[in-house]
């Protein structure tokens, strides 16, 4: 239990508050009683004892007739709790009967119980105070002396006004109680508050751990309130990011995967049943079909594989381009003469204008495989009897010139709604089953190739059958 995160936020909160907090009140309580009490007390028994010394000054019998003293003490004893004596400059000159609250004897000599040198700055002039420390607790009293001053204004001798700390301690007790019940009760509500805001912090976490816990790649990725602090929110938003990717990779591997067996397979298949037919057959013509069947296949896993490494190459370690002046008018050549033994065989007609181009600044190889895929794509969704057409042109209309190669074939078209996703990785059209469409990579990796360079890949809708897709690349070097 010890070991929870729930328990030790909980800790974290209410530890502070419940041994700092008695500690503050403790030392809140003693401060009180030393400094705020202590002196009150002082303060009061000096004024009474002013009070007390203003008598002898007015009356002088008073401090000549211990009688007259005595009996004074006496009637003012009846309304003031503490014990009280007249001190001249040499001896006790009168004190009050036994008290219950005294904390000493009246027939006992003040000389010996008050501190000399309280009684010497009182005969200075001076109202001083001073903690008498008994044998035990109950014996601990304040003391304060009050001069008394003659007819003459010299200093005759003191007031003398001794009370118990005990009555201290019935008054704070009071407020001690009233301290300590409010310090438990804080405890208290700071440890429900801590228990609240642990819960409130551990709530997401613990919700997090179990996500965490229960994540599969291959499942739909289960979505982590984005609640709570800022730190956990973003907490929650980079583990759900993390999770989509995953989720997205692990779909991606299985249909690379799928994708891969599928387009190796018939390829292989196709090039081993020739193979085995150009064993045993002796046909010249057959021969020379099914070659030609072989290299198509072989160009076409030659295309694949192409795409395939460039993939690899883009999760690894992003995409890299050798750029170099090259002659755009000689690769698309070079592209309708490897493509047009492929037109020939599906009886379509491949034509290619790109006469006076200039020089690009591009990577040729990765140019090639953007206009292989276009050409590819082109004569495999082109049906028997249709064309397929390759134009090129440049633009100076536009802010950076650039050259347009456009692609067009009059096979089934392209929806509108069809044109951003068939950009996706792995995507394939569901009304386009009949055909075979290989993996869906080839336009995803030619769009991205065509933006490396500072080009673009679009779709673009005509008035006739068939699609086109615009390639275009900026002549000049960014």
């Amino acid at each position: 239990m010890w070991h929870s995160l729930r328990v030790r936020l909980a800790l974290s909160h209410t530890l502070p508050i419940l041994i700092f907090v008695p500690l503050l009140g403790l030392v809140l309580l003693y401060q009180l009683e030393q400094h705020f009490f202590l002196n009150y007390m002082a303060r009061e028994l000096a004024v009474q004892g002013a009070l007390i010394a203003e008598f002898p000054r007015t009356d002088p019998r008073i401090w000549n007739d211990p009688v007259l003293a005595t009996g004074l003490i006496n009637t003012l004893q009846q309304s003031i709790p503490a014990q009280m004596a007249f001190v001249d400059e040499d001896a006790l000159l009168a004190a009050a009967n036994a008290d219950k609250s005294s904390t000493t004897d009246a027939s006992t000599n003040p000389q010996s119980e008050l501190d000399a040198s309280l009684l010497a700055r009182a005969s200075q002039g001076q109202v001083v105070w001073t903690i008498d420390n008994g044998a035990t607790a109950a014996d601990r009293a304040i003391n304060v002396a009050v001069p008394v001053f003659g007819a003459n204004g010299k200093v005759v001798g003191a007031v003398r006004l001794a009370q118990r700390l005990t009555d201290v301690q019935e008054r704070i007790n009071g407020l001690r109680v009233v301290v300590l019940a409010t310090l438990f009760a804080g405890a208290i509500l700071s440890l429900l508050l801590g228990l609240v805001l642990a819960r409130s912090l551990g709530a997401p976490l613990l919700r997090l751990s179990e996500v965490v816990a229960n994540f599969r790649p291959t499942d739909k990725p289960e979505h982590v309130p984005e609640t709570g602090p800022t730190e956990m929110k973003s907490l929650a938003a980079s583990f759900n990011r993390m999770s989509e990717r995953l989720h997205e990779l692990e779909r991606t591997r299985t249909l690379l995967l799928s994708g891969i067996v599928h387009e190796l397979g018939r390829p292989l298949g196709s090039i081993k049943a020739a193979a085995q037919t150009l064993e045993t057959n002796g046909n010249i013509e057959l021969s020379q079909e099914l070659a030609g069947g072989i290299s198509e296949h072989i160009d076409r896993l030659q295309l694949q594989i192409e795409d395939l490494a460039l993939l690899g190459e883009l999760e690894i370690r992003g995409l890299t381009l050798h750029p170099e002046p090259v002659s755009l008018a000689e690769l698309i050549t070079n592209q309708c003469k490897q493509f047009q033994e492929m037109a020939v065989r599906n009886t379509i007609l491949l034509t290619c204008h790109a006469a006076d181009l200039p020089t690009i600044w591009a990577d040729p190889r990765r140019v090639e495989q953007i206009l292989g895929n276009l050409l590819h794509n082109a004569c495999k969704y082109t049906p028997a009897g249709g064309c397929v057409t390759m134009t090129a042109h440049v633009d100076h209309t536009t802010s950076v010139p650039s050259v347009w190669v456009d692609v067009t074939d009059s096979g089934p078209g392209i929806p509108t709604s069809e044109d951003e996703r068939i950009f996706e990785f792995f995507y394939r059209n569901p009304n386009l089953r009949r055909i075979h469409q290989g993996m869906g990579i080839g336009l995803a990796l030619s769009r991205q190739l065509a933006e490396a360079h500072g080009g673009s890949l679009t779709v673009v809708h005509g008035s006739g059958p068939g699609a086109t897709f615009r390639l275009r690349l900026p002549l000049r070097k960014d």
